[in-house]
Order: C-alpha cells, then sequence, then structure tokens
C-alpha cells in the first residue's frame, strides 16, 4: 500500500501526482502541508475529534453527516469539484474551526496542496499587487482544496474587488477543484456579482450551523473558570 503524491514547488506549482509505496511518510507529509497551509495557529492542529457537535445543544446529524462524507469521500468531491458552504448569522458559531478540522482530517488521506485564506486577506493581496502577493494568489487559485474564510464580509462595491472574487470562484469552478466557504449568510444573500452566487450554488453543499456562539460561551466558561481560581486563593 502506497499514497499518491502530488508534490508543490514554489515558483513552479503543483507536480503531477506520483505514486510512492510507503505508508509511514504520510505524517511528515501531513506536517508539510499544515506548515504551509496558513490555517490560523489556533486551527492548524485541529482535526474531527476535536470538534464537539454536542456542544450544540440541538440535532446535528445532517451537518455532521455531510462533514464526514466530505473526509470519506474526497475522491468524489474532488472529482466534481464540489465543496462545503459553511454558514449561520451568529459569530463564533464554529464555522472556521469546522472548515479547518475537516481540511485537516482530509490531510490524513490525501497528500495534496490545502490553502487558508480570509476573504479580507484575499482581497489585500490582490490590491497589493507585489509580487509575493502575487505568488500567494496563484497558490490559492490552484490548491486543491481551499478554505474560502468569511465570503461576503467585503463591502467595499468597487468593480475591482468584484472582478478579484469572480476571478477566485471562477477559476475554482472552472478547474473543478472543490472550496469550503465559510459565510455569516447563505448564499442567496451574498453582497456579491450574481455570477459569483451562481458558480457557489452549483459548486457545494450547504452546511447550516446552529446560530450558537460557541466562542462566547468558552470565554464565558474560561472566565467562570479563572474566577473560581482567584476566589479560592483568597
Amino acid at each position: 500500500m502506497g499514497l499518491l503524491i502530488d508534490y508543490e514547488i514554489e515558483g513552479y506549482g503543483e507536480t503531477n501526482s506520483f505514486y510512492i509505496p510507503d505508508e509511514r511518510i504520510l505524517a511528515s507529509q501531513i506536517d508539510s502541508r499544515r506548515s504551509r497551509s496558513w490555517m490560523p495557529k489556533e486551527f492548524v492542529y485541529k482535526s474531527g475529534i476535536d470538534f464537539k457537535w454536542d456542544q450544540y445543544r440541538e440535532d446535528v446529524a445532517f451537518q455532521k453527516k455531510v462533514a464526514n462524507a466530505f473526509v470519506k469521500k474526497f475522491d468524489l468531491f474532488r472529482k466534481q469539484g464540489r465543496g462545503l458552504y459553511i454558514y449561520s448569522n451568529t459569530k463564533g458559531s464554529g464555522k472556521t474551526m469546522l472548515a479547518c478540522c475537516i481540511a485537516n482530517e482530509v490531510l490524513k488521506g490525501h497528500d495534496i496542496p490545502i490553502k487558508f485564506i480570509s476573504m479580507a486577506e484575499y482581497i489585500e493581496n490582490v490590491r497589493s499587487k507585489g509580487e509575493g502577493a502575487k505568488t500567494k494568489i496563484d497558490a490559492i487559485l490552484d490548491a486543491v482544496l481551499l478554505i474560502v474564510d468569511d465570503i461576503g464580509a467585503t463591502t467595499e462595491d468597487l468593480a475591482w474587488i468584484s472582478n478579484a472574487i469572480f476571478r477566485l470562484v471562477n477559476r475554482r469552478h472552472e478547474n473543478l477543484l472543490p472550496t469550503i466557504y465559510t459565510s455569516n449568510v447563505p448564499i442567496e444573500k451574498l453582497k456579491c456579482d450574481e455570477r459569483v452566487k451562481s458558480r457557489i450554488y452549483e459548486d457545494v453543499i450547504p452546511i447550516m450551523m446552529p446560530e450558537i456562539s460557541v466562542r462566547k460561551k468558552k470565554a464565558d466558561d474560561s472566565r467562570k473558570e479563572f474566577l473560581k481560581q482567584i476566589m479560592q486563593e483568597e
């Protein structure tokens, strides 16, 4: 048994897949991919076991099943260029963490380039027009699996921004590259070009997260624990 490896070479891009007949290489490949994914530090080593579905205290069977299917049947998702659209109106509901957990689980079975970018950072890279920014944008456009965090958050209604977002979404669409989007709004309410919404709608399975702020709950629990400790020390 072995692995199909896709190497990413700076200044060149992704190589063709080739077979390495040794499963033990997987751990080092995972760490290498993670270190170059640009995921937030708090999520870069998170995996499926770290995502606590029971924290929502409501039925999330569908959401969990789709997330697991994306990992287990990634080859099929990849073949169709089909990704996920994880959304909820509530900030801190776990959307970004779930996206990163899913991507890290995919890495356990597929040695592929994975990238993470927030929409705001993507726009800033397009705006800068520097060589470093261009290299980063190329890596984003062509990553086998991409997480686009907080799409729809850009409020500037400028033609060049609209074109930049369309270029990203359309490039992924045309090349059958699966993308995991996170957003605070459903696809139809995105403040984007209609072409963008149409491409995303075609390419994703929507996952609506519960309207519960996991981040706030964790902050409240942490604060209570801290207060408990300092009160006991007096």
